[in-house]
């Protein structure tokens, strides 16, 4: 029988086809124990179905056969979302989809994160993060589907369609997995790399924190808070506020994210506290060595069972910068082992391998 619905904490690497590599990543971080909220996989198994049987695949190349400009890639990219809008979804994916919804809370119309999570992903030759959509505070079984099929159709948003042709990524056999995760009532978030971004330093965790939802951070709509900290001591090496105009917020009244200006006495005040800055660091740390390889965290701090302030890890997958750069060797190994060690300990302590 065919799976269009996997809780998140069984999707494993064996699964990563079929889910995509940010619920591989996200299944990985609960069986570890960690503060994850809780949601499903919607499998490559459910688009393939929508898009081969009522032939929409055979027009959605036959669609991108002709965009050569970027001109022509946005119109077949609005074409492509118009046919994922009015695809119908097979009744027995729809109903999976609307009972795993209904799980996650209870029977309640709780508010999710539908967001994609395609197979070509943080590839050896690329980076996919970021080039599909994610949809917030979506609430209702109905909505829940309909937000699953505009994700299928993001696989083909303008920046997607480029880059695949850049890094000539075939489109035949592209197939989208979406993650569906229960809210989490932001009051700050922001994302985390688990060495120095600029330098490529192993020995520290670099943090970016922002106001309410991370979409601000993630998009580069504002400068964050940076902070660095030592992966060893756990001291916070260094910490520059920024001034942090405004925020992402769920508007109960408008049923809908939106801007909100922050306060102005807060704008320069940090997001979250040093506490929470060595958490996450600590944290970050613990999901490298659980990974092997340096990791890109996506984190939010909301509400905790305790009535105080949570954190939530929403996303990791490996760092694709200076993980795969090559490291010369420090020595030759057929050097004299005098002449070694003397080279060894010219060499500053932060290029040091460790």
């Amino acid at each position: 029988m065919v799976q269009h619905v996997l809780p998140l904490e069984a999707c494993t690497v064996d699964d990563r086809n079929r889910v995509g590599g940010k619920a591989m990543g996200l299944g990985s971080l609960l069986r570890e124990g960690l503060q994850v909220p809780p949601g499903f996989a919607v499998t490559t198994d459910a688009y393939r179905e929508a898009v081969v049987f009522p032939g929409i695949a055979s027009e959605v190349a036959r669609i991108l056969d002709g965009a050569r400009s970027t001109a022509e890639e946005h119109a077949a990219s609005e074409r492509i979302g118009a046919l994922f809008e009015r695809a119908e979804m097979a009744d027995e994916v729809a109903t999976e989809i609307a009972l795993a919804y209904r799980r996650l809370g209870s029977g309640a119309d709780v508010p999710v994160a539908v967001r994609s999570s395609a197979t070509a992903e943080d590839t050896a030759e690329a980076s996919f993060a970021g080039q599909q959509e994610t949809y917030l505070w979506i609430r209702g079984a109905e909505d829940v589907v309909r937000a699953v099929r505009r994700c299928w159709g993001s696989l083909f948003t303008p920046q997607a369609i480029s880059y695949r042709r850049h890094f000539r990524v075939p489109t035949r056999g592209l197939a989208m997995a979406v993650v569906v995760q229960r809210m989490v009532d932001a009051a700050a978030a922001g994302v985390m790399i688990t060495l120095d971004p600029v330098t490529g330093d192993p020995s520290q965790v670099t943090i970016e924190a922002s106001y309410g939802l991370g979409l601000a951070v993630v998009g580069g709509e504002v400068t964050p808070d940076r902070y660095a900290v030592d992966k060893v001591t756990w001291d916070i090496r260094s910490a520059v506020i920024s001034d942090k105009p405004f925020a992402y917020r769920f508007d109960l009244a408008a049923g809908a994210v939106i801007t909100v200006d922050v306060p102005a006495d807060d704008r320069m005040l940090p997001a979250i506290t040093d506490a929470e800055v060595v958490q996450l660091a600590q944290l970050g740390r613990a999901i490298e060595r659980a990974h092997r390889a340096p990791q890109d965290i996506e984190w939010a701090i909301g509400p905790g069972n305790d009535g105080g302030r949570a954190l939530f890890l929403l996303q990791t997958r490996p760092e694709t910068v200076w993980s795969r750069r090559p490291r010369a060797p420090i020595a030759n190994p057929n050097e004299d082992i005098l002449a070694r060690m003397i080279k060894t300990m010219s060499v500053p302590l932060k290029l040091r391998d460790g």
